[in-house]
């Protein structure tokens, strides 16, 4: 009975303890959250650069700011207002800026001689890796220095995560994204390998572009001659494609059958004007299939540009 009673109150102090622990995901990862310490310090850095200067050009303004530059309380001055400008990884910005405040006074006392990120993400926190490497020993990734043939990304570039393998841009395949994927060819220029889409009209890939290069042609397609390659069949000149109520549109490599218009019975394409024959309650009257119950008189009147109109 007293677990029972001590159950809803372990809940709420559960509760109230998640909510103090930063929660890291693939935007708000260790590495993005020690990206933007830095940047927000060295905004700081920008931000106070001037102070304590009043725009004289005296050899004491000069000594006064030289003296601040590199002092505690410019360092304080930046560290409180660390994280405050910035919505994206605030939580864990603030962490760290907490958590690991002495290790960025070590860099401000030991004369900022190092680049922060360097210096703070990479070697002291061991959260990120420099560009172009990966993983927990900062590996090179694949195809370093020319990663994934410029054609891809690296998986965990520049953090302690990932695997390095290449994830390839559209187009491209291979383990380093040097070959091109289905349904593209490739150019090579100056050594450089660019990988472009066949056409619409090719099937199982391309040898150059347009439908002349195509391999073999889709279905709704047929080969012509070298010079035209892949040509659209028009369905609709065949007979019997839609039925007698649709009308036959023809789409590249495909058709549809539309409905024809509610006043004809068969038709040939939009409208009152395209049918064969009308729909019962309508009636033909200058090649039109009118409502029946208007009568067979249709009588004629001219619109604001002086045309006549049924």
């Amino acid at each position: 009975m007293r677990l029972l009673l001590l159950f809803p109150l372990l809940q709420v102090l559960y509760a109230l303890d998640s909510n103090l622990i930063p929660k890291s995901s693939d935007d708000n990862s260790p590495c993005k959250s020690c990206k933007v310490l830095v940047e927000s310090f060295e905004k700081g850095l920008d931000r106070t650069k001037n102070d304590h200067f009043g725009g004289g050009n005296t050899a004491w303004e000069e000594k006064n700011l030289l003296t601040y530059s590199n002092s505690e309380v410019r360092f304080v001055e930046i560290h409180d207002s660390l994280c405050t400008e910035t919505s994206k990884n605030q939580d864990m910005c603030f962490h760290l800026s907490g958590e690991y405040e002495h290790h960025l006074k070590e860099w401000w006392t030991n004369g900022r001689k190092e680049d922060l990120y360097q210096w703070f993400c990479i070697n002291r926190l061991k959260v990120c890796c420099p560009p172009k490497y990966y993983g927990p020993d900062c590996l090179p990734c694949k195809g370093y220095p020319n990663v994934c043939n410029s054609h891809g990304t690296c998986k965990g570039d520049g953090t302690r995560e990932g695997n390095g393998l290449c994830k390839c841009n559209s187009g491209y395949s291979s383990d380093n994204c040097d070959q091109c994927a289905n349904d593209y060819f490739a150019i090579i220029k100056n050594e450089t390998l660019t990988c472009k889409k066949c056409h619409k009209s090719c099937k199982n890939g391309c040898k150059d572009s347009g439908p002349k290069g195509c391999n073999e042609c889709k279905d709704g397609w047929v080969y012509t001659d070298e010079i035209n390659g892949c040509v659209d069949i028009n369905e609709c000149l065949e007979q019997g494609v839609c039925t007698s109520e649709h009308f036959c549109f023809n789409n590249e490599g495909s058709y549809s059958c539309l409905s024809c218009d509610q006043s004809c019975k068969d038709c040939y394409g939009e409208g009152n004007e395209m049918c064969y024959n009308c729909a019962p309650g309508y009636t033909m009257k200058n090649k039109k299939c009118l409502d029946a119950s208007e009568g067979y008189e249709v009588e004629e009147k001219s619109d604001e540009h002086g045309k006549k109109e049924l």
